[in-house]
C-alpha cells in the first residue's frame, strides 16, 4: 500500500546571519526555496510552505508547484513553532520536513528513510555527533506531540527527546547523500560563496 507524504519547507527565519532572506537566494539558476520545492514536489502527495513574509512571495517564487503556504502562528519563534504551526493543515500519514537553507538537500533520503521507520516516531541521523532533527522524516502522529512539547520550550531537541527515533547509519545515508549536503545549512555569505565555488 502507497504511504501517504506530506512535505514541509520551514521559511520563516530572520536570516539575521545571511543578512539576506535564505529562501530566495539563487542556486544554478534558482531560488533556493524553488530547487528544495520541485525536488520534494517529486515525492510527496502534499506540499507545505512554512513561513512569515508575504504569501505572494512565495507563489510567485514557486509559480507552478502545488502547495499550500501557512504562515507561523508566533512569528520569528523557530523552526518548532513554524512546524506546530502547520499541524493542522498535514493530509499524509509521513512527513519530511525541510529548511529552506539546504538547496543540495537529497529527495532520496524520503524513501531511504521510509523504509527504516518501521514502528519509530521518526528517523533522525546523527552527523558529527549532532542530531539532525530537520530534513529527516516523522510519522504524523510524532508532529501532533510537537504541540505539547512547544507549551515548555521552543527547542527542537526537547520534542525529539519525546520521541521513538532511529538514528540511520550514516554509511546508508552516504549511498544517497555522498557528501551530506542534506545536512550543511547555508547560513551566512561566507558558506553561501563556498557553495558556488563548489557548483
Amino acid at each position: 500500500m502507497e504511504r501517504s507524504l506530506s512535505c514541509i519547507i520551514l521559511a520563516g527565519g530572520k536570516s539575521k546571519r545571511m543578512g539576506e532572506d535564505k529562501a530566495f537566494l539563487n542556486f544554478n539558476g534558482k531560488s533556493f526555496i524553488r530547487v528544495i520545492g520541485e525536488k520534494l514536489s517529486k515525492k510527496c502527495s502534499q506540499l507545505i510552505v512554512s513561513a512569515n513574509r508575504e504569501e505572494e512571495l512565495y507563489r510567485e517564487g514557486l509559480k507552478g508547484l502545488e502547495f499550500e503556504f501557512i504562515g507561523d502562528l508566533n512569528p520569528y519563534q523557530g523552526p518548532l513553532n513554524g512546524i506546530v504551526s502547520t499541524v493542522e493543515k498535514i493530509k499524509g500519514e509521513y512527513v519530511f520536513i525541510a529548511t529552506c537553507d539546504t538547496p543540495q538537500l537529497e529527495e532520496e533520503l524520503i524513501e531511504l528513510y521510509l523504509n527504516m521507520i518501521d514502528s519509530f516516531d521518526a528517523v533522525i541521523p546523527e552527523i558529527d555527533g549532532k542530531l539532525q532533527p530537520l530534513n529527516t522524516l516523522y510519522r504524523k502522529t510524532a508532529i501532533e506531540k510537537a504541540k505539547e512539547s512547544f507549551k515548555d520550550s521552543r527547542s527542537l531537541l526537547s520534542w525529539v527527546d519525546r520521541l521513538n527515533f532511529f538514528i540511520p547509519p550514516i554509511e546508508e545515508i552516504k549511498k544517497v547523500d555522498k557528501e551530506l549536503g542534506s545536512y550543511r545549512s547555508i547560513n551566512t555569505k561566507h558558506d553561501y560563496l563556498n557553495l558556488l565555488r563548489k557548483t
